[in-house]
């Protein structure tokens, strides 16, 4: 039954026990009273939980959370009246949402820290909470390296004859507070701590920051493509080489080779013999008797004068083309 069917119910049934006798009605109206208030009172209230929200996962190995309310709390505060008091609502935010999943591949830590939760009861009958939260990227040595921080407020006005500091009232202020700083907390941490967000693996996410761990020479672990590459046995197996139009006999390379450059002058060395082996052709070529000047051309006179100087084979040298040479 909704409040308004409720009290115009109870506004029936007072005038019509108007009719009765003066002391009949006297005696009856504070029941009837007591029992409109008692039937509109909610008597169980839904644990505030936060499981269904998409989680938010910090490229971090640790993750703690410090209550700055106990050490500054807010005068007049009566969240604590609640069914679930604000700054528990908070807790059970942190434990269902946020988590460390850098690992032991991250040296950074995060902390989530409550400023304020609290809810007050207002001049004129209205409850005011307020809810500010920060969370902080913090480096080894305790500094700063990201910050984000989120804010949620909420007013509720009572109807002036009910309790204003009712159970019910005091849990909707929290309601109302806590799906507020949800949207804010999710808003604020993609815009200012997007590169520390990892997927639930532990894997970065949009360019988020991850761990490079250190060899033991002080370098950083990555290999380069063309390293990779060039250490590979395909670098000097025949079907590389078959693809390259380079004749090779088949190798057989033990896996982790190390690669051996071929030396500086193995070109220079191969050039080399070729060379000499078209000289020494060419030479047993001359060696040979020409059949046109078997004692050879006359340098001087083939240069110097325009008469030839012409001489006859050997007797027997010369053959027919049919008989082979």
């Amino acid at each position: 039954m909704s409040d308004k069917v409720h009290k115009r119910f109870c506004a029936m049934m007072l005038f019509s026990r108007m009719r009765l006798s003066g002391l009949t009605a006297a005696l009856l109206l504070p029941a009837l009273l007591a029992g409109c208030a008692e039937q509109k009172q909610p008597t169980q209230f839904a644990p505030l939980r936060y499981d269904n929200l998409s989680q938010i996962n910090l490229n971090v190995n640790t993750l703690t959370l410090v209550d700055n309310t106990v050490t500054h709390p807010v005068a007049g505060d009566i969240g604590y009246k609640s069914p679930t008091p604000p700054v528990q609502a908070l807790r059970q935010m942190v434990q269902d949402r946020l988590a460390a999943k850098g690992g032991i591949t991250s040296a950074n830590s995060a902390q989530f820290v409550i400023d304020r939760a609290s809810i007050l009861h207002e001049p004129g009958g209205t409850l005011q909470g307020q809810i500010d939260v920060h969370l902080d990227i913090l480096n080894p040595d305790g500094s700063k390296a990201a910050h984000t921080e989120a804010h949620a407020s909420q007013s509720l006005h009572p109807d002036p004859t009910e309790d204003t500091e009712s159970q019910a009232n005091l849990y909707n202020v929290t309601k109302g507070m806590m799906d507020s700083i949800n949207t804010e907390l999710d808003t604020q941490v993609h815009r200012s701590l997007t590169k520390w967000l990892v997927d639930a693996g532990g894997m970065p996410v949009d360019g988020a920051i991850q761990a490079q761990p250190l060899t033991s020479d002080g370098t950083t672990g990555a290999t380069t493509g063309a390293t990779a590459a060039a250490a590979t046995p395909e670098a000097l197996s025949p079907v590389s080489a078959a693809k390259t139009g380079q004749a090779t006999s088949p190798v057989t390379v033990p896996e982790n080779a190390p690669v051996v450059a071929p030396p500086a002058d193995t070109a220079n060395t191969a050039a080399s013999t070729t060379e000499n082996k078209a000289a020494a052709a060419t030479k047993a070529q001359d060696d040979e008797p020409n059949p046109i000047f078997p004692a050879g051309e006359d340098d001087d006179s083939a240069s110097s004068s325009s008469t030839t100087k012409a001489t006859s084979p050997k007797p027997g040298y010369l053959k027919l083309p049919s008989q082979p040479q």
